[in-house]
């Protein structure tokens, strides 16, 4: 269920959040003043305030945690990405001290590009790859390698293969990245400590119903916020918010289309 909520478009993911926790929040403060339910609920007038300060620390550290998670993958992947438009660029840039092998490369590097940007790019946003942007690396790392380096060249033909090969070693991570979600448990946990945040807050303010109401209405506010936040980056690939293209689109401008 975690999974499938993450999933979601962002509106429909940002909605479906605050519609759960408004819910659970009216309804706490609502059956906390109940004819029928209140006068059990009033018995357990005496909380003390500090109370909520240990589940909100608690909810708190998990949310630390699952940002962590969060930011470190993103990053990563943006790196991922970098590096990918970096190799192809020094390939393009190595190459073209070859002479007649040097289109041949660039053909190759631009359908690699293209097959990346049109096809492989949408189909990341929902962890999966492209056969189509597989077979132009591939086919470039097959042009590469098959280039006649003419003598003298020979230093300058292995900088061109591992330039091909870390093409290849970031796309491997730019898709391991897109398929990478948290662990469900950690946001299961995160949504639940938000829950007994809202119960902790009604608990301690059972003696005046607006003054539970505009605690619950602070509470429940701040954690649609952060947890909408978090949750609208979970993906790194996912629009409207996830890492770029650009880097990688930009080599279609600097490579010529021979």
């Amino acid at each position: 269920m975690v999974h499938t909520w993450l999933s979601l478009p962002l509106p429909a993911l940002i909605l479906a959040l605050a519609v759960f926790y408004s819910l659970s929040g009216a309804i706490l403060v609502r059956i906390s003043f109940w004819a029928t339910a209140g006068y059990w609920l009033q018995s357990f007038r005496g909380v003390v305030a500090p109370f909520v300060a240990a589940v909100v620390a608690i909810f708190g550290i998990l949310i630390g945690f699952l940002a962590s998670d969060i930011w470190d993958r993103n990053r990563r992947a943006a790196v991922a990405v970098r590096t990918e438009a970096a190799s192809l660029v020094s390939l393009h840039a190595l190459s073209s001290a070859l002479g007649s092998p040097h289109f041949a490369i660039d053909r190759a590097i631009r359908a690699y590009t293209a097959a990346v940007l049109n096809k492989e790019w949408p189909r990341m946003q929902d962890g999966e790859a492209s056969a189509e942007a597989e077979e132009a690396q591939d086919n470039l790392l097959r042009v590469v390698a098959q280039s006649d380096f003419t003598a003298g060249h020979e230093g300058l033909g292995r900088l061109l293969l591992e330039s091909a090969l870390k093409v290849r070693e970031a796309r491997n991570d730019r898709l391991a990245f897109s398929s990478d979600f948290g662990e469900g448990p950690k946001w299961a946990c995160v949504l639940l400590m938000a829950l007994l945040g809202q119960i902790s807050v009604a608990t301690v303010h059972l003696n005046e119903a607006r003054a539970q109401a505009a605690a619950m209405v602070i509470f429940t506010t701040s954690i649609i916020l952060v947890i909408g936040l978090l949750a609208s980056h979970e993906a790194p690939f996912q629009p409207p918010l996830g890492v770029s293209p650009d880097p990688i689109a930009r080599i279609l401008d600097l490579v010529p289309d021979a």
